[in-house]
């Protein structure tokens, strides 16, 4: 524990020397030294959202370009602690705008390479009622440029430090953004190799060990990936826009689940037995060489959405289509009831290697699955009333979904059929109401103030009707300051595949045994439960963003989360002593008490809370500009604009509030990573970009985590000794840290997380588990061969070229698992639990 926190405090001490070693000289050269102050004023930034939430984050051009990622799915990877809501509710990725616009689901941006952007906002979960979704995802506003032609290509290659792995991705992208159209097409195809258990030293059980189990049993399944993605979005004259999307995805991965084995009974009678007494044997069998199990998934998706505003209200229509078909194949060991008998008769040696036709081959259980997803929705947001404080806003929202699941699954020569469909009708509205804002004399008491609230309702055909609902404040006492606080209330289903997904049975899967304190290999069932009930959830949020006046670049982030929620259909937890005594039904052992199997398809929790505090600081500067005269803060001011997006606002922006005051060396106070319009920020005209630096850091503290599976039941305390999971019960402090640096075309980036340390009571009669802390650093580093020199004019071909070096978990650092004894389980081996460890990848991207 001690050296995995030394480690992560080097790595703070790293990643903070570099980047503040970098501005000193920066700030030290007297030809970017400017002492003038300057009020500028700026008009909004077209494909702003307006809004009285604040943004998170704003990036400009410069800002992404600094990143060197190559797509926006790439630069949403590197925003992941900003982007991702601390909620716990939603899928974790944000909901995505372009133009402040709906879109029809992410691949309308996925694919868009980084130089089409020209600025990135990100907004808390408050502001997601306001374009008709629920307040559990952040949303991110992608604006584009106003013409981009772009075709990029590029291959990488990545393998783990200890080898026995590669990994291989080719991609290709065609982007073209004109005044009135965009055109986005992108084909990617990844493969990756097998790990096995033999190439990562896993020790296997005695059994195993006669057999080199572990060539038969892969860690890391190999995998290939297809996938083509293509959208294009028109805009015409009335001010309208509709967009298409469509992909293919083809994804296939093989697994090898080790040998057929059995258990064979030894008669003292039989010539070949090595006991005078009765014995069991338990044997590999390895004449039909390693059982398998094979997945493929085929995806088809399409998607259009149409924007567009009537009397000045804004309306969007929007439909989405998924179908999925996958196909699971899998061997489970064969009859063994021939060999037994000739056994019995004394006609066969239990000990020999191959027992020809006595020993039926492995069966093979089929299981198919195809979902289709359709969903559609219609937003219209705009002004009911004018009020002295401002313009009284709302969202209403109708919308139709319809999900089916068909499924097929043949276990044992049984084939079982099952179909699910479910069709849901719903609406909402959300009012947004200032309190304090164009007021101009109560604003300057009490800074500007507003309140929200939303209601909605969704008819199921298999639940019936779940209400939500949800209140909210935001309060900005004086520039710089916002105070928010939203509190939801909503019943949700179950989602289809938790109570349809087909039955699969996969045998030999390594597994720990609190009670008997052993690894053993059980067979492991999953699927669907169709007796999961609604879930009842409540939810509570309190946050403050600080952006201060006298130190620029500085933003301070805090929130705290309550959740509590009534009849959640969770996954099956980790198998614990009180986790079987809560779900016996769900565990089968021999008669000697040894587990063999268990089912893990999704329970019921009665009751399920989480408490969390999250804090943190985001501190960014610029340097090396150059001054050619007098020019704007990016290309807006105060709050984000109009032009095409978000719900409507057709105020004038209160006075003072597009101004912004320049420091002492000359650059607009950025709150983050950025102008706080959103703009690209070049300054003045002629002012040549300059490098940039940026440190973040956050604190999450969980304050209470627990767990009522039924009235009866000890509840579970996962921050004292209880886990649902295999990776120990829930860290009680969890840090992140990033720093990035970027100049002249070379970038640098740090990313450091670390959690401490947690237990699992196995109980009276059951051995206890300690998982140590875990430190993991992540580093980047890329170059821009434009940026260096007369490189690209002496090589043409590498023009419009970056090279990029990536090595994730930089320590090799592997969580630690000891049992009471201090001895690490067989199913707790490092190889189990990251059998990629430290990994280096190389990628060369060309744009042409």
């Amino acid at each position: 524990m001690i050296q995995n926190s030394l480690r992560f405090f080097g790595a703070s001490i790293l990643a903070l020397s570099i980047m503040n070693a970098f501005p000193v000289h920066a700030q030290t050269n007297d030809e970017d030294s400017y002492n003038e102050d300057i009020v500028v004023t700026a008009e909004r930034l077209r494909g702003s959202v307006i809004t009285e939430v604040p943004p998170i984050v704003e990036l400009n051009a410069d800002d992404i370009a600094s990143y060197g990622v190559s797509s926006v799915e790439d630069l949403l990877g590197e925003l992941s602690s900003q982007t991702s809501s601390n909620r716990g509710r939603g899928s974790g990725r944000p909901i995505v705008l372009i133009n402040g616009q709906r879109t029809s689901g992410f691949r309308d941006i996925r694919d868009l390479p980084p130089e089409a952007i020209k600025s990135v906002q990100v907004f808390p979960e408050e502001l997601a009622l306001q374009y008709g979704y629920a307040p559990d995802e952040r949303v991110i506003n992608f604006i584009l440029q106003d013409d981009y032609t772009g075709l990029s290509a590029e291959t990488e290659y990545g393998v783990p430090t200890r080898g026995d792995q590669g990994k291989t991705e080719l991609e290709s992208t065609f982007t073209r953004i004109g005044k009135n159209s965009r055109l986005n097409l992108n084909i990617e195809y990844e493969t990756q190799t097998a790990i096995t258990e033999a190439e990562r030293g896993i020790i296997q059980d005695d059994a195993g060990d006669l057999v080199n189990l572990g060539r038969f049993r892969t860690l890391s399944t190999p995998t290939d990936t297809l996938e083509f993605n293509g959208n294009y979005s028109r805009t015409f004259s009335n001010g309208m826009s509709l967009a298409f999307n469509g992909g293919y995805v083809y994804d296939k991965s093989r697994a090898l689940l080790g040998l057929a084995s059995g258990t064979l009974d030894i008669p003292a009678t039989n010539p070949f037995a090595q006991s005078v007494t009765d014995e069991t044997l338990f044997r590999y069998f390895t004449q039909f060489g390693p059982l398998r199990k094979t997945v493929e998934t085929n995806t088809f998706q399409g998607g259009a959405v149409l924007n567009g505003t009537s009397s000045g209200w804004r309306w969007s229509l929007t439909a989405d289509y998924a179908r999925e078909e996958t196909e699971t194949t899998t061997d489970n060991s064969g009859d063994i009831s021939a060999l037994q008998a000739a056994i019995d008769a004394g006609t066969a040696d239990p000990f020999a290697a191959d027992f020809g036709a006595l020993l039926f081959a492995p069966v093979t259980d089929e299981a198919r699955s195809v979902s289709n997803t359709l969903e559609s929705l219609a937003t219209l947001s705009g002004t009911l009333i004018n009020l002295p404080s401002g313009s009284v806003t709302t969202t209403l929202r109708g919308g139709y979904s319809r999900q089916d699941l068909d499924s097929r699954d043949t276990t044992d020569s049984v084939t079982t059929l099952s179909s699910l469909g479910r069709d849901n009708f719903n609406a909402g509205i959300n009012i947004d109401i200032p309190l304090a804002d164009e007021n101009i004399d109560v604003t300057e008491v009490i800074g500007e103030l507003s309140i929200n609230g939303n209601l909605g309702y969704s008819e199921l055909s298999d639940f019936g009707g779940l209400v939500e609902f949800g209140f909210g404040l935001n309060w900005e006492p004086v520039d710089g300051l916002v105070f928010t606080a939203s509190a939801i209330g909503e019943e949700a289903a179950p989602a289809i595949q938790q109570l349809g997904n087909p039955v699969i049975i996969t045998p030999n899967v390594t597994t720990f045994d609190f009670t008997n304190g052993e690894t053993v290999l059980a067979s492991i069932t999953t699927g669907g439960n169709l007796n999961l009930p609604a879930e009842k959830r409540r939810d509570i949020k309190l946050a403050v963003n600080y952006s201060p006046e006298w130190l620029d670049g500085m933003t301070f982030l805090g929130e705290y989360i309550r959740n509590n929620s009534e009849n959640v259909a969770s996954d099956f937890p980790l198998l614990t002593e009180e986790i079987e005594a809560a779900f016996p039904d769900r565990v089968t052992r021999d008669e000697t008490g040894r587990l063999i199997a268990i089912d893990r398809r999704p329970v019921n929790y009665s009751n399920v809370r989480s408490e969390s505090l999250r804090y943190g600081l985001e501190f960014s500067k610029r340097f090396g500009q150059r001054r050619g005269g007098r020019g704007l803060r990016g290309e807006g001011g105060g709050r984000p604009g109009a032009g095409d997006g978000g719900p409507p606002d057709d105020r004038p922006p209160p006075e003072g509030r597009t101004e912004s005051r320049r420091s002492a060396t000359g650059e607009a106070r950025s709150g983050q990573s950025g102008a706080r319009a959103g703009g690209p920020r070049g300054g003045r005209p002629g002012r040549r970009g300059g490098g940039r630096w940026r440190v973040s850091a956050y604190h999450t503290v969980h304050l209470d985590e627990r767990i009522l599976i039924r009235p009866g039941v000890e509840e579970l305390d996962l921050l004292d000794g209880s886990a649902i999971g295999s990776t120990g019960g829930q860290p009680r402090h969890e840090f992140e840290l990033q720093g990035r640096w970027f100049n002249n075309g070379i970038g640098f980036r740090v990313q450091a997380e670390h959690q401490t340390a947690t237990r699992v009571d196995g109980g009276l009669t059951s051995s206890d588990l300690r998982f140590s802390d875990l430190t993991t650093l992540n580093l980047r580093a890329f170059i821009n061969l434009d940026d260096r020199g007369t490189l690209t004019e002496r090589f043409k071909f590498l023009k419009g070229s970056r090279i990029a070096l990536r090595i994730d978990n930089v320590f090799d650092d592997i969580q630690d698992v000891r049992d009471s004894d201090g001895l690490v389980p067989l199913s707790y081996q490092p190889g189990f639990i990251d059998p990629i460890g430290r990994y280096v990848e190389v990628s060369f991207r060309k744009r042409f």
